[in-house]
């Protein structure tokens, strides 16, 4: 059922990556390589459309980051071809966690800090845990492609996949920032047939998919539920569209998988979409005023 032509999709992404880079007057991407197998088939679909010299990767890690990601990561660049460089986000992000937060009105009632006494701050990695440094270490991330991609004239390639889009799994303004993204409309299990199909290496393509935020930590961990799982279920919900209620009693698809789906794609959906302007006049950015931005061409 979820099946594709790789030849086709390949052909497809490639244009697509070529022409929306090319509009913009630009002509080289840059990406992050996380040692994942997203940001794996995005480097190799980019080198296709745009030629190897064309595309960087950026390794990022945090002192925390595997050792297994950064060769994999190199690995993807060396059977790629692309160009690769190493940023260590370490320093940036320790130094945001070290930093005081000031109260300097009565904020701790807004922010939610439970004490008895009257508190005038504290450390801001006190209020860190896995996934808000996670959420940081991904928005520092991002700064750095942005940075990088002003200093060469280059776009910023984004690598989410449509189950984690449909989901809201990513960071917002972090990962889920991006100029163009090729494989936005692939399944995690459409991603790994096309890997396959352009030589990503085996130990890529296999391994546990991670974000690589904390020891241990994987997405299916995070979301609780295989791609597998999750996959099959969003095409039914939201490709076949099919009735959840009757897909629910089909026993095809267990109800609580069914509910989890739904509630994440309505939950999720600002994730997916420019933020939502005021509208006052008859000519509103993203609602009454949508021209494609080679309107003038």
């Amino acid at each position: 059922m979820l099946d594709i032509d790789c030849k086709l999709v390949t052909e497809l992404l490639t244009r697509f990556i070529k022409n929306e880079v090319q509009k913009t007057g630009m002509n080289k991407v840059v990406l992050g390589l996380s040692g994942g197998i997203d940001s794996a088939l995005v480097a190799f679909l980019c080198k296709e459309a745009l030629g190897a010299d064309n595309v960087c990767g950026v390794r990022m890690p945090y002192k925390s980051s595997s050792a297994e990601s950064l060769s994999h990561a190199e690995l993807v660049a060396q059977k790629s071809g692309i160009r690769f460089l190493t940023y260590d986000i370490t320093a940036a992000a320790d130094g945001f966690a070290s930093q005081q937060l000031l109260l300097n009105t009565d904020c701790d009632k807004f922010l939610r800090v439970n004490s008895s006494e009257k508190i005038v701050g504290f450390k801001m990695g006190d209020t860190l845990n896995g996934h808000s440094l996670g959420n940081i270490l991904a928005r520092l991330r991002m700064n750095t492609l942005y940075h990088i991609s002003a200093l060469g004239g280059s776009m910023v390639v984004g690598t989410s996949n449509k189950t984690e889009l449909l989901l809201g799994y990513g960071t917002l303004w972090g990962d889920l920032a991006y100029g163009i993204n090729p494989v936005g409309d692939l399944y995690k299990y459409q991603v790994r047939q096309l890997s396959r199909y352009h030589g990503v290496p085996d130990e890529i393509i296999l391994k546990k998919p991670s974000a690589d935020l904390f020891p241990g930590q994987t997405d299916e961990g995070d979301l609780g539920y295989s791609y597998e799982e999750l996959d099959y279920a969003l095409y039914r919900l939201v490709d076949a569209r099919e009735n959840p209620k009757i897909l629910a009693e089909s026993g095809e698809i267990k109800p609580d998988l069914i509910n989890f789906c739904l509630k994440r794609i309505i939950a999720m959906q600002f994730k997916r979409q420019m933020p939502h302007i005021a509208l006052v006049s008859f000519r509103t950015i993203n609602q009454s005023f949508n021209y494609p931005r080679d309107w003038a061409m």
